[in-house]
């Protein structure tokens, strides 16, 4: 694909500020790790197709989650809803197949599974509520922000953000080890989580910094990939 060259300098840029970011919304949005890389590096390929129709009228970063967020809703058409109960229910009972294989890392295994988890928890969120809650929590959009890409009242943002926390806050409180080690966590993952002390980073990054964000801590420690990477 042939670009102006009087662009490449803001496409390097876009890339390094947005890429990573993006990818990680993705990730979060879709199951399907492959289907998610396919997603990231579509918002790229409309960024390219399209960054002659940005007129400024609103600010870049959200203008590229607008286009963001057509892209990934048109992959999310097959992603399911799952209840808390369901979700419960298979952290604790879904089949666990440790790798045999004698090159395989087994901490980054396990924070892998990890990661997969938190994916999942997301879930118990329909396709526009998880996105929105990615936009604020990891991209951390400012609400009026949000409500322009969706079409919305702030105001109605605001309390669907504050509805989702409590949601998820609740779960993940009972659920999982990593956001509250002195919960009922009782999931399958539980063992191998202590296993490695992979609860005392997040424990290390709360005493550094406080009060953390969950998802934004989980995006420090556990594995994450810019599928933006080999177009830069």
């Amino acid at each position: 694909m042939e670009v102006d060259n009087s662009l490449e300098i803001s496409f390097d840029e876009i890339a390094k500020e947005y890429g990573d970011m993006v990818s990680s919304i993705c990730r979060r949005m879709i199951q399907d790790p492959s289907m998610a890389e396919d997603a990231a590096q579509e918002v790229w390929i409309q960024i390219i197709k399209s960054i002659n129709s940005f007129k400024g009228d609103s600010k870049l970063s959200t203008w590229i989650y607008s286009v963001t967020r057509r892209v990934i809703i048109s992959y999310c058409t097959k992603e399911k809803k799952y209840t808390t109960r369901f979700l419960t229910n298979y952290f604790r009972n879904g089949k666990l197949e440790i790798p045999k294989d004698i090159d395989y890392d087994k901490v980054i295994w396990i924070k892998e599974m990890c990661d997969k988890c938190i994916t999942g928890m997301l879930h118990c969120l329909d396709n526009e509520k998880r996105l929105i809650y990615l936009f604020k929590d990891m991209a951390q959009l400012e609400y009026k922000d949000i409500a322009f890409i969706f079409n919305k009242e702030e105001a109605a943002v605001r309390k669907m953000v504050s509805r989702i926390r409590h949601k998820l806050k609740n779960f993940l409180n009972d659920q999982c080890i990593l956001y509250n080690p002195k919960g009922k966590c009782d999931c399958r993952m539980k063992k191998l989580v202590k296993e490695i002390n992979l609860n005392k980073e997040y424990e290390k990054i709360r005493k550094i910094i406080g009060k953390v964000n969950f998802l934004l801590e989980s995006e420090k420690i556990l594995p994450k990939k810019n599928f933006w990477k080999n177009y830069i």
